[in-house]
């Protein structure tokens, strides 16, 4: 499904919304990472379009975890990937030459998109992503083997801090491409 996206609209309160945070990564299209908060602070808000934006990536081999930290005062958060979970059955999975990703922060309660922001990551960090996106995209899924990676890095690393820390595969800090202002997307 594509929709027009932009600051102030409403998403469609039909669909069945992730609880926190969902990441699409498709061929052809920026890295999209959408999060979902419950009335969100102006603070959190703002986060969205404040340097520095920060990621992390993790490859479970059977999943994947990006960490992100966006703005200077929130701490980080994640989101688990497998390109086998994706809605899209039109495009495949991957990560483009150009690795923009964009963020939207979305009001949970009310389906308003409250910030967006668009990134482009360094071409190393979109490099280790890629990669890694297109591994799982070409193997055979297993829902059992995807749940069981993520119970295991949640187990040994129960906080984003500690996969920060002791098991991330690539990091890096964004640069910014427009003005918060200046963006529209499709979802």
């Amino acid at each position: 499904m594509h929709v027009t996206v932009e600051v102030g609209s409403r998403l469609d309160p039909e669909v069945d919304w992730p609880e926190d945070a969902a990441l699409t990564m498709v061929a052809g299209e920026p890295v999209q990472l959408m999060i979902f908060l419950r009335h969100p602070h102006e603070l959190e808000v703002e986060a969205v379009t404040t340097a520095p934006t920060q990621f992390a990536w993790v490859d479970g081999e059977h999943a994947g975890v990006l960490l992100y930290r966006l703005g200077p005062i929130l701490s980080w958060s994640q989101v688990a990937y497998s390109p086998h979970l994706t809605l899209r059955q039109d495009a495949p999975a991957g990560v483009d030459r150009d690795p923009v990703v964009r963020i939207v922060l979305v009001d949970r309660d009310t389906c308003t998109v409250r910030a967006m922001h668009e990134v482009r990551w360094p071409d190393d960090f979109a490099g280790v992503v890629r990669a890694s996106v297109e591994r799982m995209r070409d193997a055979e899924f297993s829902r059992a083997a995807y749940v069981h990676v993520l119970a295991g890095l949640h187990r040994r690393y129960p906080t984003p801090e500690d996969l920060i820390t002791d098991r991330t595969d690539a990091y890096c800090t964004a640069t910014p491409l427009h003005q918060p202002s200046d963006v529209t997307a499709e979802t």
